[in-house]
């Protein structure tokens, strides 16, 4: 029975994520639809909707925080050259990447706002799944999203700061930092002994099983804040479409050069494939989830409809990627048709 129940819910959680892109994309075009004929009940009713978006936001966030695991960290420093490129990567070409392709593609300064943000959150515990799909080394990669995570907390309001200084955006500091504390840094305090006293109630393996349970949450709390943030600024959407448009350029071109340029500077610098893929996810995978949280309360929702709409693009060049597990596997010295996890591998020669 309890082997079932796991089947069921990895099925569930692999479904929503293998579809996240899809189910994200009807949220919008629900959200703009019932948003824009319904403006009057929009209108009278903002304080629902803020209710509303809070909550979507708590029910996305902590169980995300439940399933952060901090163990292992010390791997992920002895790992330093790999960890170098994962914080240049989240910390320097992402928001890099942000600033240059919203100048060229978006004339609006509150989703330019937006777009910096989604690219300055870091990858979220998800990217730790597409690794294993990838069947790289995810002690390593594990260890990554917790380092950037940790890194990110400081990090988004100095940034957030330096981006409004430079380009003349008002950027409400201390809600920023109230913000960030409050949908970050809480729901982590509270998540990390749930965490463990789940372990110790359920057990290891009963927890194991159950676990399935909490990025499916996540899922659901995203597509819920997506269908709220369009429904609510719908006519705001429709009124600045054109602009809107422009993200999904920006999305394009960061997923493709992004994905190229690091595939092939990392065989460049002689990564090997378990490790260059632990390194490659953990780079390029951004925490969407986090950012429309941080760019809905510390701003305003139309802030958020940048990081909204990225999962969609995300999904499809991750997904994509994975797709071509075993030429990218031939790319970095891997003869076959397809890749195994390394420790298999040699288990296998030894053999």
């Amino acid at each position: 029975m309890q082997g079932q129940q796991r089947s069921r819910l990895v099925r569930i959680r692999d479904h929503l994520d293998k579809f996240l892109g899809v189910y994200a994309g009807i949220a919008i075009v629900l959200g703009l639809l019932t948003g824009y004929y319904n403006f009057a009940w929009v209108s009278t009713h903002r304080g629902v909707l803020k209710i509303l978006e809070m909550s979507a936001i708590y029910m996305m966030i902590f169980p995300m925080m439940v399933m952060m695991t901090f163990h292992g960290l010390k791997k992920g420093f002895k790992s330093w050259k790999m960890l170098i490129v994962v914080l240049l990567m989240n910390f320097g070409w992402g928001p890099g990447w942000a600033i240059l392709l919203g100048y060229l593609f978006l004339n609006n300064p509150l989703l330019r706002l937006g777009l910096f943000i989604a690219w300055l959150v870091p990858c979220s515990s998800m990217t730790v799944g597409y690794v294993g799909l990838m069947r790289g080394n995810i002690e390593a990669a594990t260890a990554f999203v917790a380092i950037s995570f940790i890194l990110a907390i400081p990090l988004i309001p100095i940034y957030t700061k330096f981006y409004g200084v430079a380009y003349h955006v008002h950027i409400p500091m201390m809600l920023l930092v109230m913000t960030i504390i409050e949908i970050l840094v809480i729901p982590l305090i509270i998540g990390i002994p749930t965490h463990d006293l789940l372990i110790r109630r359920l057990g290891k393996e009963k927890f194991r099983a159950i676990s399935p349970i909490f990025p499916t949450i996540t899922m659901l709390g995203m597509f819920f804040i997506i269908f709220i943030l369009f429904f609510a600024d719908s006519r705001m959407i429709a009124t600045h479409f054109h602009s809107v448009i422009g993200v999904f350029y920006s999305a394009m071109v960061f997923g493709t050069v992004s994905l190229v340029f690091l595939t092939f500077f990392l065989r460049a610098i002689k990564f090997d494939y378990w490790d260059g893929m632990a390194t490659l996810f953990p780079s390029i995978g951004k925490n969407e989830g986090t950012a429309i949280a941080i760019a809905a309360t510390a701003f305003s929702p139309f802030v958020a409809i940048a990081p909204a709409t990225l999962p969609v693009f995300q999904v499809i060049f991750l997904i994509t990627y994975i797709k071509l597990r075993p030429r990218i596997a031939h790319f970095f010295g891997i003869k076959g048709k397809d890749v195994t996890f390394k420790e298999e591998m040699l288990r296998a020669e030894k053999a």
